[in-house]
């Protein structure tokens, strides 16, 4: 079983033992970008919007630096 990702979302591709990484100029790589051209060693990604409702978090809310330390739910103490 592969391990996860450190930070989420941004796994690197496997790379194959015979791929080499390759190496362009910044003049090369913003030429290939105007012209709209695949850039090397970078995958495509198909990611789509699922317009679908928002689930709900899972987490409690985390309390704000000015509120007080204890329950998250509590009411803050007005400044007097």
């Amino acid at each position: 079983m592969d391990p996860p990702c450190s930070q989420k979302g941004s796994c690197p591709a496997p790379r194959s033992p015979k791929a080499a990484p390759a190496s362009v100029t910044l003049a090369q790589l913003l030429q290939l970008v105007q012209q709209g051209q695949e850039l090397p060693g970078l995958e495509r990604r198909s990611i789509a919007a699922t317009h679908g409702e928002p689930t709900v978090s899972r987490l409690p809310r985390r309390p704000k630096p000015w509120e007080a330390t204890g329950s998250a739910m509590a009411p803050a103490q007005p400044p007097y």
